[in-house]
């Protein structure tokens, strides 16, 4: 027995042809609130879309979607089908939303398949439900059609140990089970699927139950039931073989409506809506909006042959008039009809202009919305707001498909956002979705015209939801891409110092940062970079890498400046005597500093005229101690010290005065004497 929820209202767009038909009636053409692509469906066709136009092999595996047409568009795209993966040997393979069991994805593993999953995230809930039950001992029985796609996939979660159940006689024919679990293909009717379970649950003293019925259906259904109960005629739109398309068809049958299920517009007949009053139309998932779109289109143009030049001007429809008289608080609009349309100041625009001559001048055609065809006045009371706003609903939902960006006005800042007029509706802009980086002070937006992607187009809700950050995110993506392709390691550019880190400075090259490592700010040693560099700094850096992939960029201000090293050793000769600083010591020696940024290395063996185990035994960190240059090697910045040399250098600077003086008494000169201590040294 069918069932209605009564207290679900039917939200509608009505959209009323301009045309007559026998009796003086008007045809209303009416689309279901909730048609068309469902979310898994959209998702997977998203997935597929994303590989039009790539030089790879790719093909989905069966029908994306059970809609001819789209698949054959797709085909011809570049996006295949195969029936089997034994059909390819090599390429991409799209999982469709109907999704498979698990040894399909290890045959695509094992194979070398690249797999992309559309799997329905509705359809991988009962995937899962079915596996976990199945793993927990519970005898799994799946309530749906056994020929669907999606239930043979569920039921392969269960090592194909799952009973599928499609009516309550099969439900009565299961056998008792000490555990039963049981999942519900996500497009079946929630009705059936309540009456089928009742009789399961007295099957087993044990039953868990997982409603894995996907909500969008339930809605679909809803919505189609309800409309075919108030429409003389409804038009289902989707594929033949499409089960839950052909389930609506037979819910609107049951509403009691006459139904014409139809894959394209091409099977429209104008005799069915002879003398009909309302026509709906409804969508299964798997129906494109294009599909959808050319259908209403070629419903009205029936609407416009039926006409029987019996102009009739209807509450709430829209018609198209020319402009013949501009006031400054109102608009005289020429609609073809019996008396001559006004347009009042506040129903002109939004946001409401300051005069009528703002908007529109004198001989313009434009579309208005007939708010009363009879005032007392006589005339026919119109609004160009509303208009816009059916139309811009259009745009808006066009748009939002297409990932096509529309031009607002910020009208306010408010509370957590932006308030913006497009296309003559009120759209609001989260905080967030303002600027890729985040603005303390909104209000520097408001009164600007500029570009914004929708993110939630909700006509029934009158919700409009946009980014303006989106936009700007591909317009760096896309600068991005053009920055990483013009740079190249040893290319000196120009940027801005950006923000500071523990580990480096980021510097903005032309609308990306790239990122100077600690140990490329400067020859020399650097506890913070801020010693260095600050934040709006103008430098000059040198590119090191550039990693497309990861998006990053490695700089080096050092690069591009003279090792201070090699000015520091010009100073210093081999077999000059200095003074420097222990900086550290080690098992091998001791490192001296000579000279700012400048380290030389003092040998264990250089240390002391007597054997040293440890340098501990004759030098601390921070000594100053005389050292004698051995080596320069500027190849690799090493430099060889003696401190043992150093002082041997003093001593004979000391004893010089002395040296070939005899020594009265003695019989040799103390320039002997010392010349045999240091060879005995």
């Amino acid at each position: 027995m069918l069932k209605l929820n009564v207290k679900k209202k039917l939200q509608v767009e009505k959209v009323i042809a301009s045309s007559s038909f026998q009796g003086g009636s008007l045809l209303q053409i009416i689309l279901a609130e909730h048609r068309g692509f469902c979310y898994g469906v959209d998702r997977a066709v998203n997935m597929a879309r994303e590989w039009i136009g790539k030089k790879a092999i790719v093909a989905t595996l069966g029908p994306i979607i059970h809609n001819p047409q789209f698949v054959e568009r797709l085909a011809e795209q570049g996006v295949g089908v195969v029936e089997k993966l034994s059909d390819m040997s090599s390429g991409t393979v799209i999982i469709r939303s109907h999704g498979v069991g698990p040894e399909v994805y290890e045959q695509a593993k094992a194979m070398g398949l690249n797999v992309v999953d559309a799997t329905c995230p509705h359809v991988s809930k009962a995937q899962h439900a079915a596996e976990e039950l199945w793993k927990a001992g519970y005898q799994v029985v799946v309530v749906g059609n056994r020929d669907h796609p999606e239930v043979r996939s569920i039921a392969a979660w269960t090592g194909d140990t799952a009973v599928v159940v499609e009516t309550i006689s099969e439900a009565k024919a299961v056998g008792e089970v000490p555990r039963l679990g049981i999942v519900a293909q996500t497009t079946f009717p929630p009705e059936r699927f309540d009456d089928i379970v009742q009789v399961l649950k007295t099957k087993s003293q044990n039953v868990n139950i997982q409603k894995t019925i996907c909500i969008a259906t339930e809605q679909r259904q809803q919505a189609a039931i309800l409309l075919a109960a108030q429409a003389d005629v409804m038009v289902v739109v989707g594929g033949k073989n499409s089960a839950n398309t052909s389930k609506l068809a037979e819910l609107c049958r049951m509403a009691g409506s006459t139904v014409y299920h139809i894959e394209t517009s091409a099977e429209l007949e104008e005799k069915w809506f002879r003398g009909v009053r309302t026509a709906g139309i409804t969508a299964g998932a798997s129906t494109p909006d294009w599909i959808i779109e050319e259908v209403y289109q070629r419903m009205q143009e029936f609407a416009a042959m039926l006409d029987d030049d019996v102009k009739t001007l209807e509450q709430g429809s829209l018609v198209e008039g020319k402009v013949v008289g501009v006031r400054e608080d109102e608009v005289f609009v020429d609609i073809g009809y019996k008396a001559e349309g006004i347009i009042p100041l506040a129903e002109l625009a939004y946001p409401q202009p300051e005069k009528a001559g703002d908007v529109v001048t004198e001989g313009d055609t434009i579309k208005v919305y007939v708010i009363d065809a009879d005032t007392v006045e006589g005339t026919v009371k119109l609004s160009k707001v509303k208009a816009d706003q059916i139309l811009a609903w259009d745009e808006l939902e066009q748009a939002l498909a297409d990932k096509r960006p529309v031009e607002g006005k910020v009208l306010e800042a408010i509370k957590g956002g932006l308030a913006v007029a497009v296309l003559g509706v009120r759209g609001f802009v989260p905080a967030s979705q303002a600027d890729i980086k985040f603005v303390e002070d909104l209000t520097v937006y408001v009164g600007q015209i500029l570009e914004f992607l929708p993110l939630e187009v909700d006509r029934v809700k009158n919700r409009v939801v946009l980014s303006r950050r989106a936009i700007l995110e591909e317009e760096r993506r896309e600068k991005e891409k053009a920055i990483f392709s013009s740079l190249t390691p040893g290319q000196v550019v120009k940027g801005k110092v950006r923000r500071l880190t523990d580990f480096g400075a980021f510097v903005d090259i032309g609308g990306i940062d790239g990122l100077i490592h600690i140990s490329d700010l400067s020859w020399q040693r650097v506890k913070k970079p801020s010693e260095i560099v600050s934040v709006d700094d103008e430098v000059e850096v040198a590119v090191l890498k550039v990693d497309a992939g990861e998006r990053r960029i490695s700089l080096s201000l050092k690069a591009i400046q003279r090792d201070p090293w090699l000015d520091a050793v010009e100073v210093l000769k081999v077999g000059k005597v200095v003074q420097g600083k222990v900086t550290k010591l080690s098992k091998f020696g001791a490192f001296v500093e000579v000279a700012k940024g400048v380290e030389g290395l003092v040998h264990l063996s250089e240390l002391d005229e007597r054997r040293v185990t440890h340098v501990e035994e004759v030098l601390s960190v921070d000594q100053v101690v005389p050292v004698k240059v051995l080596n320069i090697d500027c190849e690799n910045k090493r430099i060889s010290l003696s401190i043992v040399q150093a002082r041997q250098e003093a001593e004979r600077a000391e004893f010089t005065p002395f040296l070939d003086k005899d020594t009265k008494g003695l019989g040799f000169t103390i320039g002997d004497k010392l010349g045999h201590l240091f060879k005995q040294k």
